[in-house]
C-alpha cells in the first residue's frame, strides 16, 4: 500500500524519531538535488507512492566534489 507524504523540517523529523519506537534514519533516494541555500524550497512539497513504514521525509544538506546538494532522508519504522 503506498500513500503521499510532504517533506518536512529535519526538527519535526527528528522528534518523529525520538517519539517513535524502533525507527531509525534512512536515505529516502539515492538522488542528488540542487541545493536552494537552504531547505525551506521543499518544505510541504508531496512525495507519492511512499510504503507505510516511511514515517517522514526531509531534505539535508550535503556536500561533495561539484558543490552542495540536497539528500532526501527518511525516517522509517524496522
Amino acid at each position: 500500500m503506498s500513500r503521499t507524504v510532504n517533506i518536512t523540517t529535519k526538527a519535526e523529523a527528528l522528534t518523529v524519531l525520538q517519539s517513535t519506537p524502533n525507527c531509525r534514519r534512512f536515505p529516502y533516494c539515492s538522488g542528488k538535488y540542487k541545493w536552494e541555500g537552504s531547505a525551506k524550497p521543499y518544505f510541504g512539497r508531496p512525495i507519492d507512492a511512499v510504503s507505510e513504514e516511511v514515517k517522514a521525509i526531509y531534505v539535508e544538506r550535503r556536500t561533495d566534489k561539484d558543490g552542495p546538494y540536497a539528500k532526501m532522508m527518511c525516517i522509517t519504522s524496522e
